[in-house]
This record gives C-alpha cells, sequence and structure tokens, in this order.
C-alpha cells in the first residue's frame, strides 16, 4: 500500500518511507498510519476508478475514511477566521474619567 502511495505521490512522503521502514524491520505499525494507508489507499483507488470512468462523485462521499467532514472543516475556519478579525479590530482604550474630562 506505502509503496503505491509514494508511486503516486499521494500523501507525506516523510511519513510513508516512515511506515516502509516499519514494515521493513518488522516493528508494529501506530493505529494513527494504519488509518492514514486505508484513507490514502482509499483515495488512491477512487482516483483510478475516476480514471477509468467507473465512479461518480457520490461514491466518493459514501467511501470517505476522513476524521471529519469538509463541512464540519468549513464551520471551524470559519469561526477561527471571525475570531482573528475580532481581535484585529482597534479597540478604544478606556481611560480614566479624569483623563477624559481633561482632554476637552
Amino acid at each position: 500500500m506505502a509503496t503505491d502511495l509514494l508511486n503516486a505521490g499521494m500523501g507525506d512522503e516523510g511519513r510513508l518511507k516512515f511506515i516502509l521502514s516499519c514494515i521493513d524491520e518488522n516493528k508494529p505499525l501506530y493505529k494513527t498510519d494504519i488509518r492514514f494507508l486505508e484513507s490514502m489507499t482509499d483515495q488512491l483507488e477512487w482516483r483510478i476508478k475516476r480514471l477509468k470512468g467507473n465512479t461518480d462523485a457520490k461514491q466518493k462521499e459514501k467511501h470517505s475514511r476522513t476524521l471529519i467532514s469538509n463541512k464540519e472543516l468549513d464551520e471551524i475556519l470559519d469561526r477561527s477566521n471571525a475570531k482573528s478579525t475580532e481581535r484585529h479590530m482597534s479597540v478604544r482604550k478606556k481611560s480614566s474619567f479624569l483623563a477624559r474630562l481633561f482632554s476637552r
């Protein structure tokens, strides 16, 4: 699996090489690496099917194995962007009553 993904140029090259070295050295793989391989392999298979004309967009969504949906990710990014713009807005400094009184 990892070799196919490397050859296809999919996924994180460093992570895939680490996975291959673990396999070569008979070391156990982390659960996250196994999920990564499964997810990337599903994406590779979908791309191959799409190139052959054997799939449509609905099948991709059905077989997607991401931990978070694109809609949820967009909402998180929107909230994050809203918070960052709020922080950059200029806030009027509160001055003391006496400072405001004598500044006029």
